[in-house]
């Protein structure tokens, strides 16, 4: 009995923190490194000419419904910086979105399910990669994932601060080596962003839905 009464406790606990129940302040991510890329998706539909054994996700496209703002006919990012989100149970974030609004679906490549997504700011008259994506040498984690039209896919990504101002956006890369861009936002990044690269576990962090 005592032991279940412990167990109770333990996930009662663990919920409250991951609600921020406990009243501790959130705020924004202050790095001095690269974030790894951290997009992983799920797809609509299975991909057949995968090798298979490739790391899945959970987190699947969602139907566009009448209320939500994505006015623009095609396949596009947007960040939405209108609502604060909680990024990591301890930083400020907001939503990313990949909305398909185009008549057909979309293929993307991925390396177990990570999109060739990552963040860039404006510095110095250019735009420089603040995230960077790793390869695998395992030819099973490459594949497709497929967004269907009328769908969209949301993640959750940090709200940074730093030292330099900059404009900041997404980019991802099409399977025919083109890319798209999201909208610009203002933000704030450190200098080592641009050029330290640092192994971390932001997939764990970030994406529960990780197989």
């Amino acid at each position: 009995m005592k032991h279940l009464q412990c167990k109770i406790f333990m996930i009662l606990l663990l919920t409250l923190r991951g609600l921020n129940l406990f009243g501790q302040d959130l705020t924004d991510m202050d790095i001095n490194y690269m974030l790894s890329g951290q997009i992983y998706a799920g797809s609509s539909i299975k991909d057949f000419n995968a090798l298979g054994g490739f790391g899945g996700s959970k987190l699947l496209p969602k139907k566009i419904t009448a209320e939500q703002a994505f006015n623009s006919e095609a396949f596009y990012l947007k960040i939405d910086t209108a609502k604060t989100i909680t990024y990591a149970q301890k930083y400020n974030g907001y939503k990313l979105f990949i909305v398909n609004k185009s008549d057909s679906t979309v293929a993307l490549n991925a390396s177990d399910s990570r999109l060739y997504v990552v963040a860039e700011a404006f510095v110095k008259e250019e735009w420089q990669a603040i995230e960077y994506l790793t390869s695998s040498w395992c030819g099973n984690s490459y594949h497709q994932v497929f967004i269907k039209s009328d769908e969209y896919w949301d993640f959750n990504i940090p709200k940074f601060s730093g030292k330099l101002k900059a404009k900041m956006r997404y980019r991802l890369k099409l399977p025919d080596g083109t890319f798209i861009y999201s909208n610009e936002v203002n933000t704030k990044i450190n200098k080592k962003q641009l050029t330290e690269r640092k192994r971390d576990n932001s997939r764990k962090i970030v994406d529960p839905s990780v197989k």
